[in-house]
């Protein structure tokens, strides 16, 4: 695959999950993944995990190859080696998880960019690729129960009733 074929599936894949959930993160969100991943028979670490893994994957690792592709002494080897060790790492995260689609459209990058020419290259696909991941992380983000969190508050900082109204908070 060229990196252009590459843009143009990552262009496709976004697209297809910009207003539709991704059905792998559906069945993870709902604790159905066939992998039974999770311990002691609950599925809400693997929904973190993933949603941990989708974040840092967008707004650290390929925003950070984003930039170092602006840089002039980058070693475009060095960099391409840091892409298959860091990035393949959250791929197999997200593999485990049960995200096989979304792993497998992050190893197509890994597989890609190791075949990108030069640096304006490399950032063209790193880009197509993190409006993809970035959209992962928006239904991973959205999939994520975060009014259990409600149940570990800090003393001294209140909730918010059902009507929104805060209840507890300091004065």
């Amino acid at each position: 695959m060229t990196v252009d074929e590459a843009i143009a599936l990552f262009g496709r894949e976004c697209e297809a999950i910009w207003l539709t959930q991704p059905e792998e993160i559906r069945i993870l969100s709902r604790g159905e993944s066939p992998r039974g991943v999770g311990s002691r028979g609950q599925y809400l670490t693997p929904l973190m995990f993933a949603e941990g893994t989708a974040r840092s994957l967008a707004d650290e690792t390929l925003w950070v190859v984003h930039l170092m592709c602006d840089r002039p002494d980058t070693d475009l080897a060095t960099l391409k080696v840091m892409i298959a060790e860091l990035v393949g790492r959250k791929a197999g995260f997200f593999e485990l998880f049960g995200l096989e689609h979304a792993s497998g459209l992050i190893r197509t990058y890994i597989e890609v960019a190791q075949s990108a020419p030069d640096l304006a290259e490399l950032q063209r696909l790193t880009d197509a690729t993190l409006a993809y991941a970035n959209r992962v992380h928006v239904w991973l983000d959205a999939a994520f129960p975060w009014g259990i969190c409600t149940g570990f508050m800090r003393a001294g900082y209140g909730t918010r009733n059902a009507e929104g109204l805060e209840q507890g908070a300091k004065q």
